[in-house]
């Protein structure tokens, strides 16, 4: 199921691969797709943009066919501090990379009826960069939602 995920994805997001608004990798019997912020939301915003929802449309409708799934959507920022105008909102990074996870999450839930059972949102702020934050390109890079998707762990009983 993964693997035929992984193709449907690839070839589905072959415009923004190509663009490098997202990435994805399978290893072992997991998948992760890495979107830059731009492609999902206004800079400092967390509210979906209508290309983002386009995007997620693709990705929840493939998702569909996986089962025993397990999806975690995290967003991370860079360190840059919080503007001002959107303090009333988002105090710190912190409160900005939860609410873009939120937003992914209850996207799928609601648009794309995935089982909620089956998610989590999870807010990293700026704490695990993929690139230096001392430029621009990299603050750009640090700036994402990426999206694990893996089999669902049984926890057994006492």
């Amino acid at each position: 199921q993964m693997k035929s995920t992984h193709d449907t994805l690839i070839s589905e997001l072959k415009d923004q691969i190509q663009k490098q608004e997202v990435s994805i990798k399978e290893f072992q019997e997991s998948l992760s797709l890495n979107f830059v912020d731009r492609i999902l939301f206004e800079f400092g915003k967390a509210d979906l943009t209508p290309e983002g929802e386009k995007v997620l449309k693709k990705v929840g409708e493939a998702l569909k066919n996986i089962k025993g799934k397990k999806i975690r959507v995290t967003g991370h920022t860079d360190p840059v501090p919080i503007r001002p105008d959107y303090l009333y909102k988002f105090p710190s990074n912190w409160e900005l990379s939860s609410a873009w996870a939120a937003s992914v999450v209850r996207y799928f839930q609601e648009k794309i009826d995935l089982d909620p059972k089956e998610m989590e949102a999870v807010g990293r702020s700026f704490y695990q960069p993929e690139a230096s934050n001392e430029t621009k390109e990299g603050c750009a890079r640090n700036r994402r939602v990426e999206i694990l998707i893996a089999p669902q762990l049984e926890v057994k009983g006492k």
